[in-house]
């Protein structure tokens, strides 16, 4: 009877684990990511830029409680194609024909200096983690600093998603979300088989 009762628990267990299969962000390598635009799938979608450095503890956060949220990953998935970008890394990036480098690194350095593409991506404003949202022609969009609890980004990225920062401000959209747009993204992204009813 008790070897019963654990191959039920096990079983119960592995179900739980693997039958709830976590959503993940498709992040694209940065020198691919004019490739995956290219792509017809994809032209509708923005770019989406991670901005982050190793020594930042809200970029870690940011990862691991907002980034793994089920629901924020298939909204990315869905509005944007987006990459991770190391705003201290040494290796050169090539974008829209132009070549970013980050000229004074060294790596025995205890803080590395920042890369071309950082000052570019953030507009010269360093703070991390922040997210540059850009264009189907890698213009900036707009820049997003700080870390955001799941909710509260899922508003930032529905907001610039569906292109209401053309007409809103985000404080007013922000207000408003829950009780006026919220159920019909949500619809309109069931419908379209997005997303499930329950996320």
């Amino acid at each position: 009877m008790n070897s019963k009762k654990i191959i039920f628990s096990l079983l119960f267990l592995t179900l739980g684990v693997f039958g709830v299969a976590q959503e993940k962000i498709n992040w694209t390598k940065i020198d691919k990511v004019e490739k995956q635009m290219a792509k017809k799938e994809n032209a509708n979608k923005k770019y989406f830029v991670d901005c982050y450095t190793d020594w930042c503890g809200w970029c870690k956060k940011m990862d691991k409680d907002t980034f793994s949220d089920t629901l924020i990953a298939k909204l990315m998935n869905h509005y944007f194609v987006a990459s991770k970008f190391n705003a201290e890394q040494a290796e050169d990036v090539t974008i829209n024909g132009k070549t970013y480098q980050n000229p004074n690194y060294n790596e025995n350095a205890k803080r590395k200096p920042t890369h071309q593409l950082a000052h570019y991506l953030l507009n010269n404003r360093l703070s991390y983690p922040s997210y540059s949202i850009l264009d189907k022609d890698f213009n900036i969009i707009t820049v997003v600093p700080g870390y955001y609890p799941a909710q509260e980004f899922e508003k930032v990225i529905v907001f610039i998603g569906e292109d209401y920062y053309k007409d809103l401000s985000f404080e007013t959209f922000s207000k408003e979300y829950a009780e006026k747009y919220r159920a019909e993204i949500l619809k309109k992204l069931e419908k379209i088989g997005y997303i499930c009813s329950n996320s």
